[in-house]
């Protein structure tokens, strides 16, 4: 498995027409700290929840108390943002209507809100302890007829009184059941206005790539394996096991396309984006010699340090890649750095030689043997402008490159 010394960015958007996926709760969920956040107006779980988490926040609290469990039993923590500024309300849904399960909701957007919530620094908004009503299907929640913001325990209304609250507003909901309960339940919220309903994105409009693969030589078919960058938004797709490989992409894509094969070097080709109906790319492979060197010409580093940017991901896999495919190739990384007009001073080779040797490391972390690999760095000694013009040409004499050594 692919091991990025890259990472990516996450985000959250509220659905609310379809469910959110159910996830399966741990004893981390009983806790604050480990609060299941829903982004979606539906959540369902089946699972019938046992204990309290690691940690009994609320306790020791009189039976009647209107704001407070007396204690947690069995609990789930859960957070949420409104996704516009409306009347909240929301149905709790036991599967099993002899479940009897009762919530606090606490405005979230406090610094230390969990430990505050178990000093008691942060109180309630709302609370609903009240028995389980058959009648109403053993729902509670909050409600815009209700008049109370807290009901306490025994009988009494299975709904407290709505919220208003303001768009992206964060809220904690705790959902407790003082006996273990049968089954799960839904979380029902209703916004009112409700949101606007997401932009009609227009369909963008296609073009067809065609990728083929043949031996230099004898210009025939060959099988390989494929990486893909800029196909994608912020992933590298790869593909295997054909000579000939057809896509569906967005016009005016920007893409490099890597290449590697048993027995042959790997290599790379780069198509710009075109508006064209149909585009063709033709890649030829050379068999692997020793001596036989490949330029990694996307290992970008930033400024003057040997860390790696993520636009360097696509050429690190397809590296990785050729080595695993030939497990007797041995090779030597060699780095270099762009310095016209200077000598080739000890920075110059010991940024360089860094550099090579990142590249090394991201090989070793991803299991090629060490025997099979060895680095150097070479300065500015063969810059491939030694008066580079312009930005790219800056750019080529900052590279790396991966030389056989043997088979």
């Amino acid at each position: 498995m692919f091991r990025s010394f890259l990472s990516l960015l996450a985000a959250w958007s509220f659905l609310p027409l379809w469910a959110q996926p159910q996830v399966q709760f741990t004893q981390d969920n009983g806790d604050c700290t480990g609060a299941i956040f829903i982004t979606d107006s539906v959540y369902r779980t089946d699972q019938a929840v046992r204990g309290f988490g690691n940690k009994l926040e609320i306790k020791e609290n009189p039976a009647d108390h209107t704001q407070w469990f007396e204690r947690e039993h069995h609990t789930i923590w859960y957070k949420f943002r409104v996704p516009v500024k409306c009347n909240l309300t929301f149905d709790i849904v036991p599967n099993d209507v002899a479940d009897d399960f009762d919530f606090i909701l606490f405005e979230g957007a406090i610094p230390g809100i969990c430990d505050k919530i178990a000093s008691k620094q942060v109180q309630p908004i709302r609370s609903n302890i009240s028995r389980n009503d058959p009648s109403l299907a053993s729902k509670c929640g909050l409600s815009k007829a209700s008049t109370d913001d807290f009901v306490r325990s025994g009988v009494g209304s299975s709904y407290s009184r709505s919220l208003e609250v303001e768009e992206g507003q964060l809220f904690y909901l705790v959902v407790d059941a003082q006996d273990r309960p049968r089954g799960g339940y839904s979380i029902l919220f209703h916004y009112d206005p409700p949101p606007p309903p997401p932009p009609v994105e227009k369909e963008k409009p296609q073009q067809h790539l065609v990728i083929t693969i043949v031996d230099a030589k004898t210009g025939k078919p060959v099988d390989a394996s494929l990486t893909i960058d800029g196909m994608q938004f912020d992933k590298v797709v790869e593909a295997n096991g054909k000579s000939r490989y057809e896509y569906d992409m967005d016009v005016y894509r920007n893409i490099k396309v890597g290449c590697t094969r048993k027995g042959y070097m790997f290599t790379t080709v780069r198509m710009k984006g075109n508006t064209e109906p149909e585009v063709a790319v033709d890649i030829k492979l050379v068999p692997i010699s020793a001596g036989e060197k490949v330029v990694l010409d996307d290992i970008r580093f930033v400024g003057n340090e040997d860390k790696v940017m993520r636009q360097s991901e696509a050429s690190l896999l397809l590296l990785l890649r050729f080595m695993q495919e030939n497990p007797k190739v041995k090779i030597e990384v060699q780095g270099h750095v762009n310095g016209p007009t200077f000598k080739n001073k000890k920075e110059f080779i010991d940024l360089s030689t860094a550099r090579a040797k990142t590249v090394c490391d991201f090989l070793l972390v991803n299991e090629i043997d060490p025997e099979r690999i060895s680095y150097q760095g070479l300065g500015n000694s063969e810059m491939l402008f030694p008066e580079p013009k312009n930005k790219e040409q800056s750019e080529a004499n900052r590279r790396v490159e991966v030389k056989v050594l043997g088979m």
